[in-house]
């Protein structure tokens, strides 16, 4: 089988500490029924060899990336970072009850790219891509969505399906101190000398080319999803080909080197095949290749770069 172009032991890529299964514990099975097409948002596994007995089901999908990030925390950067914190204080953002930061990925020594540049290159092709990171010290409440009290991982949640004023009240993950970062744009190399820099009240700064970023709480992202699915802005089977090939290119970088897409393109070819030799079946025999080539083009993007694909899905009789 091919194997992932630059993946070895000294340089594959591992997600930050455990935020990521803390955080996709919380999207176990739940629909919710619009008419006859139930919604479902969930992670697709980088591991997951078996598809799940609903895959035929599924017609339509927005898939959403996500990079998870632990952050370290600062709690006087008045003193501990002065100049940065004067930057901020600038732009009248409030740190005086701490500060959040994480630090960019080093390029992997054979990638074409930087993690970073990958997402950035993704966001500018019109794919949803965000970095992903709590806005709490106390790490225990990412088992509940950010709730110690209710210990509830669910609430509900108005959304604007149409853009009409009709809001739709829908149960969806919490987390109302998940912050979700925009790429915004490359930053010179390398990659880990810049770190992003936040507060609880999701006021971002990219550091050392300082520049402000507009922030969103996971709860938006995730409405912004549903929303995007009932007003069609959603992959099938017969535009699903179109969405892996914008992100295979991403992958491949900038320079658009021959050999590195070909390798990329046979690694991909590979673990398609791989997800039909298991396939995505359920009843009357019906393979569906959009979740074939989701789960492949998922696998492909964590092996090569360690982000993770969420899908939001909206599901038919089978």
């Amino acid at each position: 089988m091919t194997t992932a172009p630059w993946i070895d032991i000294q340089d594959a890529p591992v997600i930050e500490q455990s935020i990521h299964d803390y955080i996709v514990s919380i999207f176990r099975y739940h629909s919710y029924h619009h008419g006859q097409h139930p919604l479902e948002i969930t992670p697709i596994s980088p591991g997951a060899e078996a598809s799940r007995g609903w895959d035929a089901a599924v017609r339509e999908v927005v898939p959403l990336y996500f990079q998870y990030k632990l952050p370290d925390f600062t709690s006087r950067p008045k003193s501990s970072q002065p100049a940065i914190f004067k930057q901020r204080e600038a732009w009248n953002f409030q740190d005086a009850d701490g500060l959040f930061h994480f630090r960019l990925r080093a390029k992997a020594a054979s990638a074409p790219q930087s993690q970073h540049e990958l997402l950035v290159d993704m966001a500018n092709k019109g794919c949803r891509a965000f970095y992903v990171s709590p806005t709490f010290v106390d790490f225990r409440r990412l088992r509940y969505g950010g709730s110690l009290i209710n210990e509830q991982a669910y609430t509900h949640v108005n959304i604007d399906i149409w853009h009409k004023g009709n809001h739709h009240s829908i149960v969806a993950p919490q987390f109302q101190d998940i912050i979700c970062i925009p790429p915004t744009e490359n930053v010179d190399n390398p990659p880990e000398d810049h770190q992003f820099f936040f507060n609880d009240k999701r006021q971002v700064s990219l550091h050392s080319d300082p520049i402000r970023i507009d922030a969103l709480s996971l709860e938006s992202v995730i409405s912004d999803q549903l929303s995007a699915i009932m007003r069609s802005e959603s992959l099938t089977s017969r535009n699903v080909e179109s969405h892996v090939e914008t992100v295979l290119q991403a992958l491949a970088g900038r320079d658009g080197d021959q050999g590195i897409i070909v390798a990329i393109r046979n690694y991909f070819d590979s673990m398609r095949e791989r997800f039909t030799e298991q396939p995505s079946i359920t009843g009357n025999g019906r393979e569906n290749y959009l979740m074939r080539d989701m789960r492949a083009l998922s696998k492909v993007i964590y092996d090569l770069y360690g982000v993770h694909t969420l899908l939001t899905l909206k599901l038919g009789k089978v």
